[in-house]
């Protein structure tokens, strides 16, 4: 399985270095121990910053999805509100036309109903 470098791995590499050079340089066991010492209480406070700022970016990233999404939420009440009034523009025109053709013809209009009546209530009784 491949290894990905990431940032912590390089981090972790520096550490590594930095410590194998004050060992090496170091060859008293005090300055040795002093130097790892510094190392880690280094790497510490990096740690810290880095999540510090992990955690601010967290935070603008949760900001800039939640404005996002109110945002689209937005635009989808727009737009469902676009599609309600479209639908009941349609229905109102479909309401005017049948009317038109009833008042127009009544008595087709009449055995059209019968017509359909009868084939529900067939339906039904099945």
């Amino acid at each position: 399985m491949a290894q990905v470098p990431s940032a912590s791995n390089n981090k972790a590499e520096k550490v590594a270095n930095d410590t194998k050079s004050g060992i090496g340089a170091g060859s008293a066991g005090s300055t040795t121990g002093g130097a790892s010492t510094t190392g880690s209480s280094a790497t510490g406070g990096d740690v810290q910053a880095d999540l510090e700022a992990l955690r601010r970016d967290i935070a603008a990233l949760t900001q800039t999805v939640a404005a996002f999404g109110s945002g689209k939420i937005r635009q989808a009440g727009e737009t469902s509100q676009e599609y309600m009034d479209t639908a009941r523009e349609r229905f109102m025109n479909a309401e005017e036309d049948i009317e038109a053709y009833v008042r127009s013809r009544p008595l087709q209009s009449l055995a059209m109903a019968a017509g359909v009546g009868y084939v529900l209530a067939l339906l039904s009784r099945r």
